[in-house]
């Protein structure tokens, strides 16, 4: 097992945690990894914190111009390049792993060969490190209709640096870009998927909720919405075959667009409608009236709820 290399790929820019993250990445009882950390110009003196370690595996690269702050998404694709394991993880400068995180990920590859994706569980942490909730228990193994299935239903939570990647293959069809990356993991994911996913039964990965990270801004709403709309317009496009199996086949039914209809209206309003500040609701208006795939009834429907929610409450 420990021929196969892992490598751990952490674009950097945000300082605060990166220590934390990067010791926990050390601290795995697997120990054949490399970690290439990619400082994204940042002014927070990622080179001097990666200075601090003298461990051989530690790779540090620093941009010659800022990638993440224009396009995440090509920040991410420009690291992965400096992958040199059979496998990779695209890490967090402000999330944390368990120290058997690899050890059972690569468990997992080594058991299904031909995924090119594991995933490990997931709980959410504050900036204290203290939980404050967790995911559901997938089966060890799922087809690609069920990982779908069962991240419509709510039961996954897609972090991306709580996956393990073929690094040829992710090289290869890298992530799709979304603005603000808003989605991205997601569909990146299942675009991943098509050979199944292996799921770890504990929870291996920390995902961190913090004023500095991106899934708390609430300030780029514009930018949430045309990304919940660009993943939702990727997933109605995507072509699977119908599969025999009883399973499966109820899983590809649930999958089409008069059920993934629902969580498109709920993703819409609940990543960005719902968060629209009341002196901009003229704007809001525009918003949700040029969202495609809504039915009229709908538009109508999504506007008395801000309303409720938002101005009579």
């Amino acid at each position: 097992m420990q021929n196969v290399l892992v490598s751990f790929i952490l674009p950097a820019y945000k300082g605060k945690f990166i220590r934390q993250a990067i010791d926990s990445i050390l601290a795995q009882t697997y120990q054949s990894f490399e970690l290439v950390v990619v400082d994204d110009c940042s002014p927070d003196n990622i080179g001097e914190i990666v200075g601090e370690y003298s461990d051989s595996r530690i790779i540090y690269y620093r941009n010659d111009k800022n990638l993440g702050g224009d396009n995440l998404v090509k920040q991410w694709n420009h690291s992965i390049k400096y992958a040199r394991g059979q496998y990779l993880v695209l890490a967090a400068d402000d999330d944390e792993y368990h120290p058997d995180f690899l050890k059972q990920m690569v468990d997992l590859a080594l058991k299904y060969p031909l995924v090119d994706v594991v995933r490990s569980r997931v709980s959410i942490i504050n900036e204290k490190g203290e939980m404050l909730d967790f995911d559901g228990l997938l089966p060890q193994f799922t087809s690609k209709y069920q990982y779908q299935y069962y991240w419509q239903l709510g039961t996954s939570i897609t972090c991306i640096g709580n996956f393990m990647f073929k690094t040829s293959v992710m090289q290869e069809k890298e992530f799709i870009d979304l603005p603000c990356a808003y989605g991205s993991d997601v569909i990146s994911v299942i675009n991943m998927a098509e050979n199944g996913v292996a799921n770890t039964q504990d929870l291996l990965f920390r995902f961190r909720i913090s004023s500095v990270h991106l899934s708390s801004d609430r300030t780029r709403l514009k930018e949430r919405l045309e990304a919940v709309v660009g993943m939702y317009t990727w997933l109605k496009a995507r072509d699977y075959d119908k599969p025999n199996d009883e399973l499966n086949k109820l899983c590809y039914q649930r999958m089409q667009w008069d059920v993934l209809y629902s969580k498109y209206i709920y993703d819409c309003y609940n990543q960005s409608i719902k968060f629209t500040p009341p002196h901009m609701v003229l704007k809001l208006l525009k918003n949700v009236w040029s969202l495609p795939f809504l039915s009229f009834k709908d538009r109508i429907l999504m506007t008395l709820r801000y309303f409720f929610d938002r101005i009579l409450k």
